[in-house]
């Protein structure tokens, strides 16, 4: 959606997700409505308006003495996110591979080899995230895309932060051959199969950064 559609509030919530993802916001620091709102050169209503939606979307908490404040994640936290997006993702692409057409899948080919070469976590990110999205995108289930869109945006900071893509691109490389395989085979139950597996063994890298952190 064009920005030009958006409310004042829904581009607050952006700019805040970005402060927190980015890492100038961090777990536990208090989202100061004053100094935000000068900070945007906003009034307070739109910023309430977007802290309410971050708390809708999980990404922070609202205390009645404190206000807001960056949610911090339990090992908890990431096991219930990384189940629900194993579960949903392996939905998407096992429904979306029924009506996969050839441009898309070259594409994600194509993505994959990207993301094989490049060496810059962010980047790295990036050609993830597009890889995923591509194979789910012919799902027909524009709910189930888009709470699995909300999960990610929950851990999406830690992701950011912990730069371990870098270190595991090999690892995420193998399990994303895995995937495309299944998908250029139109085998809709390995696809899916192949990326629960995948969502899980991310799942297990981020918590071990949660806990040594």
């Amino acid at each position: 959606m064009s920005t030009a559609f958006l409310s004042t509030a829904d581009m607050l919530a952006s700019e805040l997700k970005n402060l927190i993802n980015n890492g100038s916001l961090r777990d536990g620091d208090r989202l100061v409505e004053r100094d935000l709102a000068s900070q945007f050169s906003v009034s307070r209503i739109p910023l309430r308006e977007a802290i309410q939606k971050l708390e809708r979307e999980g990404l922070v908490d609202v205390y009645r003495n404190r206000g807001a404040v960056v949610r911090t994640l339990t090992v908890n936290d990431i096991d219930e996110i990384y189940q629900l997006r194993a579960l949903l993702e392996g939905d998407a692409i096992f429904q979306s591979l029924q009506y996969m057409d050839s441009e898309t899948l070259t594409r994600a080919e194509l993505v994959h080899k990207l993301l094989g070469n490049a060496t810059e976590s962010t980047q790295q990110g990036l050609y993830n995230r597009e890889f995923h999205e591509l194979l789910y995108r012919k799902c027909k289930n524009q709910r189930l895309l888009n709470m699995i869109n909300e999960l990610r945006e929950q851990i999406e900071r830690y992701e950011l932060l912990q730069h371990r893509l870098l270190s595991e691109t090999l690892k995420f490389q193998d399990e994303h051959a895995h995937i495309l395989r299944a998908c250029l085979s139109s085998d809709p139950a390995a696809a899916r199969e192949c990326t629960v597996e995948h969502i899980l063994s991310a799942g297990q890298i981020l918590k071990k950064y949660i806990i040594n952190r």
